[in-house]
């Protein structure tokens, strides 16, 4: 299960924006992952379930994961279609020399962070 390494390697990344924004908890986590990405959204889900709580920045975070459509670009018509993950084939010529222009992607999208407030400076 590479789930579980991809995951760890998106909550490391994720602690890293945190702390870098000055040490927030992390309220939400989403993350892009294609039909083609190689990877599995329950089982990423599950990964996440069970690793968020090992790290205070992201015990309490939620996951939302998108899963965009396969595109596929035709390299002898030049049209560009929406296809399923196993129909890499372009729809207008019949062409098998595809190249996938979206759909294979596993990406992090957003992290919302609450950030402390910061003490408030007396005045004299």
């Amino acid at each position: 299960m590479h789930e579980l390494s991809v995951c760890q390697a998106l909550l490391k990344q994720v602690t890293d924006i945190a702390m870098d924004r000055g040490g927030g908890v992390v309220e939400h986590i989403t993350i892009e992952a294609g039909p083609l990405s190689g990877v599995e959204p329950g089982l990423i889900a599950r990964a996440f379930e069970m690793l968020r709580a090992s790290n205070c920045a992201t015990a309490q975070a939620l996951l939302s994961i998108e899963s965009p459509e396969v595109i596929i670009r035709c390299s002898t018509c030049n049209t560009e279609s929406l296809t399923t993950p196993n129909r890499l084939v372009c729809p207008l010529c019949g062409e098998f020399r595809t190249r996938v222009v979206a759909g294979d992607e596993l990406r992090l999208r957003r992290v919302e962070l609450r950030i402390p407030e910061s003490p408030a400076n007396p005045t004299n």
